[in-house]
């Protein structure tokens, strides 16, 4: 990614979205893509569109997002974006860890319930993610 002046075909203003990992394509130092799944709501409409931007690539990218934000608002405007990064960063992964943490222990549940009934009774319908 570079910093370039470009007009784009057609413009998503993202209203929410999600992040993630996508195993499924690698880049080229074979780390994965990251996934941002972007919903947008305007007027009623609804959309919503998966974006898979190369992790080694991502950095570069939001650096130069950084320094158009810095020369149009300051350098005060940069650190503040920096800090809120951070911030995001810490609190998804506290997220992160305790649904990590309950579907393991959903998994150790069922599996319990499985042992002590012979197979007859499995508590993990319904907490394993679905795909």
């Amino acid at each position: 990614m570079e910093i370039r002046i470009t007009e784009p075909s057609r413009v998503f203003r993202a209203t929410s979205g999600g992040a993630g990992l996508n195993a499924e394509h690698r880049c080229s130092d074979g780390s994965p893509y990251l996934s941002f799944h972007l919903f947008s709501e305007h007027d009623g409409i609804t959309e919503d569109i998966a974006v898979l931007l190369p992790s080694c690539v991502a950095p570069r990218l939001v650096g130069a997002a950084l320094a158009y934000l810095e020369a149009a608002q300051g350098a005060e405007a940069g650190e503040q974006f920096v800090q809120a990064l951070l911030a995001a960063r810490d609190q998804s992964a506290q997220m992160l860890a305790a649904e990590m943490a309950a579907r393991e222990a959903a998994a150790a549940a069922c599996c319990e319930a499985g042992y002590r009934t012979q197979g007859r009774e499995h508590t993990c319908r319904g907490t394993q993610p679905s795909t």
